[in-house]
This record gives structure tokens, sequence and C-alpha cells, in this order.
């Protein structure tokens, strides 16, 4: 197949068989949340990514892994890809956010802090977690490693005090 057949086809949103036939492509670019995706190189692609929803995100992903497979991209891909702090957190309005986030423990505040930094998007969201998390309860698994911190601090400070009785006894 001529190399003129391959770049015609690309441009008409397909791909050329052996014959120089253009077909088109399932799961096409077309249908991407990044306009022109095919078009983009892998920079102009992890400049945009930070802009979509994690459902989106998984889209860009399957295409891509189906397409180009360009490791610079799916490393970003992989950096951006995640767990929604709350449940479909990308479809909540920053109002809906900030109204979880009164009563949030301290975990999920956290989350949604962390969540909003690596996308950069709200800094409504940003002020309100930073606002909420000093008065914020701690999350179960918070409490969990406090309490272990605390028994392994008491444990340490007994086996020190033992120690230093039973050098105390002999002399």
């Amino acid at each position: 197949m001529k190399m003129l057949e391959r770049v015609r086809a690309r441009l008409q949103g397909g791909r050329a068989d052996e014959q120089g036939s253009v077909q088109a492509s399932t799961g096409g670019s077309d249908e991407l949340p990044i306009r022109g995706y095919d078009r983009l190189d892998a920079r102009e692609i992890n400049a945009r990514l930070s802009e979509l929803s994690q459902v989106e995100l998984e889209e860009v992903e399957t295409y891509e892994r189906a397409h180009d497979d360009r490791p610079e991209v799916l490393d970003k891909l992989r950096f951006m890809r995640g767990d929604e702090p709350l449940p479909h957190y990308d479809d909540l309005s920053p109002e809906q956010i900030t109204e979880a986030l009164d009563g949030a423990d301290a975990g999920t505040v956290k989350a949604v802090r962390d969540y909003e930094r690596k996308f950069g998007r709200r800094s409504e969201v940003m002020e309100e977690a930073a606002r909420v998390l000093p008065g914020a309860q701690a999350s179960p698994e918070e409490a969990q490693l406090r309490e272990d911190r605390a028994t392994r601090v008491r444990e340490g400070i007994a086996g020190r005090k033992k120690t230093a009785d039973g050098l105390a006894d002999r002399e």
C-alpha cells in the first residue's frame, strides 16, 4: 500500500486496507471528548487531559490503546485516572460538592482536595475543603491509625521503662 493512501485514509478518519480502500474506523476519534484527537501529537493530547472527566479519560485510554498506543500518552492517562472522591463527582457542581463536604470526614475532604489539586479545576471547592478540613472528624481508617500509633508509643515507653527498672535492680 502506498504512503499517500495511508495519509489520505488517516485524514478521512478511517484506515486504508491493503488495496487502498478507505474503511471507517470503529470507535472513531469523532466520538472522543478531544476534538481532532488523531491530528494531535502526544504533547497536545496530554495538555488537554486535565479537562476531562474520569469517564472521558477512560474513553481516550481505550482509543489510544487500540490505535497509536503511545507510551507518553498512556503514562499521563495512568497518572490522571483514579477513583472519584464522591459518587459521580465529575458531574457535580461546585455547590453540590461544598454541600457534600459539610459533615464529611477528614478522609473524604482530603480526597476531594487532592482530586481538585490534580485536575486544578475549581478554586471554590479547594477553598471549601481547606475551610472544612481542620474541623472534620477523622475517618474510621484515620482513627484506627491514630490508635495504633498511640499503642505503639505506649508499648515503647513501657518497654523502655522495664529495661531501665531492670538495670536499676542490678545496681
